[in-house]
């Protein structure tokens, strides 16, 4: 599928958005260019696409960030998610593009509800409870690469320092939509030619990137809620559009 110099620009602009909060806070680059990308590209191309680039700015989060990963809780999270992966790359596969609109949309609403009702004290566990969020998030980024809001959801009620978790998440979603795009091409949904169409998001993507870079020492824990809480609403609202419509 060709893609035209306008949708380019428009896409390269999503691209940039997303990744300047993405720098800020982690994460947000799928949860944000996910729907809106999908308003302008059917799902089956949106969804490798911003796979794809997310990559490549995960790659640079990881250079400056992994020092401050904690891998036990990345390990416990993926312990979940590898083998969900499969289940939403299934379904991405063999539903249809409304279908997979509504998923998006019910997704990123889901847990724009779950950050609205503010989670109460920290599970005295985590160990189980980390394990079932990297299910939810594995089988969300295999239908929707949105694998964001079951894993900050958790990491919010466990009320982690924000500099240790925005490195954590960047650790585990650099390996989690890794191992999506492999599953996606493994199931016929990606190949080479998404490859090629991702890097047409290059421009916008490094240009967020280096912006939200310079911005990053200015989040703090509660910058940190407040930016989930508005990016799961924001991106919840504009996918009950594109479900809607």
């Amino acid at each position: 599928m060709l893609i035209d110099n306008e949708t380019i620009v428009i896409v390269n602009v999503i691209c940039c958005l997303a990744a300047a909060v993405s720098a800020l806070t982690g994460f947000g680059y799928s949860l944000l260019a996910t729907p809106c990308v999908s308003l302008i590209l059917a799902p089956r191309l949106a969804v490798p696409l911003v796979l794809f680039s997310s990559l490549i700015l995960l790659t640079m989060l990881t250079l400056d960030a992994w020092r401050k990963m904690d891998f036990v809780r990345i390990g416990y999270w993926l312990i979940g998610a590898v083998p969900a992966i499969w289940i939403g790359g299934y379904a991405l596969s063999v539903f249809s593009d409304v279908d997979m609109r509504s998923f998006i949309g019910c997704a990123t609403l889901a847990g724009a509800v779950a950050i609205w009702c503010r989670p109460g004290a920290p599970f005295t566990n985590e160990r189980p409870w980390a394990v079932l969020s990297g299910v939810c998030s594995g089988v969300m980024v295999g239908a929707s690469s949105m694998s964001g809001p079951p894993v900050v959801l958790f990491g919010i009620k466990q009320q982690w320092d924000h500099q240790t978790f925005r490195a954590s998440l960047v650790g585990y979603f650099s390996v989690v939509h890794l191992l999506a795009l492999l599953v996606l091409g493994n199931l016929g949904v990606t190949g080479v030619d998404h490859v090629l169409q991702g890097l047409w998001m290059l421009p916008g993507l490094l240009l967020g990137f280096f912006v939200g870079m310079g911005f990053r020492e200015r989040v703090d824990n509660q910058v940190f809620r407040k930016i989930a809480l508005v990016l799961l609403c924001v991106t919840g609202s504009m996918a009950l559009f594109i479900k809607i419509s």
